[in-house]
């Protein structure tokens, strides 16, 4: 039975609230055990099947999905990176990717990363299949806005959205896609679209030629649109577009937020010493907190007579929040903030003690 102490800290919407307030860069996010994880599994067994041997891309979290412009780097989307942010995307941004959505845009980014391998653009018969006019790169439109002819034979139309009729790139990257879905039975499905099968057939045997060739470029790093996560300091309600009024909504049904307290009791970064200076002059909060956690429950938990886990819940999560938000204490102030801390500590768990609530509600 989870306790009430641990309800509290960890409710949905206080968790859901530190994310949207957290920094992008500070999320700590990782691939493993998300829907992203599975996807780029299942993608990679896709080109083992088709004989696509050498190419080998490089994932990483962005802020959106996109193969970086001539190299192999495939973006994927920070929002897609653990079920909160899946919620908070579909709460302020309006969209959801289910695991099939996940897959099929990650074959067209290995669409994307083939052609650029092997620099399929360059030659006469992709230029004039797929209709290259001019620079295959800086032919792409800056309009977002498209006016497809939605009964046009020439092209796959997988999702419903007319993308591959955007550029040359993005028709190669859909049709790749299609081409490379185990379950459609492409020659069937695009029998009375001639020049699609054209293109489906042209796959099918460039495929086969290079699938097991070196790859014909040395990645680069990724571009000023497909961020990593690592460089966006924005916070995530900032990076989804959410209002003052939505965050001030989750503030009041956030029971366990400790965040703005954090900011009050210590200071962010130092501005720029000496690393020795800085070393010896300042500590980390989530390691001075840690060091002086079992001292702070004992005498806690004592003088308010509540449960050992009131007081320990509430400090791993300072701990854990102190981390998230970069704090930072002056070794020569320890005994006066231990002093402050001690302070906020008895005050949360005596009101804890008499409304089974950290904080209390006007």
């Amino acid at each position: 039975m989870k306790r009430k102490s641990r309800e509290l800290l960890y409710s949905s919407d206080t968790l859901k609230l530190e994310t949207l307030m957290t920094p992008i860069n500070r999320l700590g996010l990782r691939m493993k055990g998300t829907l992203i994880e599975e996807a780029i599994r299942r993608v990679k067994e896709d080109i083992a099947r088709v004989g696509i041997t050498q190419l080998n891309p490089t994932f990483y979290i962005s802020n959106g999905y996109g193969c970086v412009e001539g190299t192999t780097n495939i973006a994927v989307g920070v929002y897609d990176c653990g079920e909160l942010l899946r919620e908070l995307n579909r709460e302020f941004r309006g969209f959801w990717h289910d695991p099939a959505d996940i897959l099929q845009i990650l074959r067209h980014e290995v669409g994307h990363a083939f052609c650029y391998a092997y620099k399929l653009y360059r030659s006469k018969e992709f230029r004039h299949l797929f209709n290259v006019k001019g620079h295959f790169f800086n032919t792409y439109p800056e309009n977002t806005s498209q006016r497809p002819n939605p009964w046009s034979p020439d092209y796959v139309n997988p999702v419903g959205d007319y993308y591959a009729q955007k550029h040359p790139d993005e028709d190669f990257a859909e049709t790749f896609s299609v081409w490379l879905t185990p379950d459609i039975d492409w020659r069937v499905q695009f029998s009375a679209k001639h020049r699609v099968l054209k293109k489906l057939s042209y796959i099918e045997r460039i495929v086969a030629e290079y699938g097991r060739q070196e790859t014909a470029l040395t990645n680069g790093s990724s571009n000023g649109f497909h961020l990593p996560y690592e460089d966006m300091s924005m916070s995530v309600s900032q990076f989804l577009g959410a209002k003052v009024s939505q965050v001030k909504a989750y503030r009041r049904r956030a029971n366990g937020y400790v965040d703005t307290d954090l900011r009050e009791l210590f200071q962010g970064p130092p501005r720029i010493l000496p690393l020795k200076r800085f070393r010896r002059e300042y500590r980390l909060v989530s390691r001075f907190l840690r060091s002086y956690k079992r001292l702070l429950v004992n005498r806690v938990s004592f003088w308010v007579n509540v449960d050992d886990t009131v007081v320990s819940d509430l400090v791993d999560k300072m701990i854990i929040r102190a981390r998230a938000n970069d704090r930072y204490i002056k070794i020569a102030e320890m005994e006066k903030k231990l002093i402050e801390v001690t302070t906020y500590l008895t005050v949360l768990c005596r009101n804890f003690r008499t409304s089974e609530h950290y904080f209390l509600r006007a």
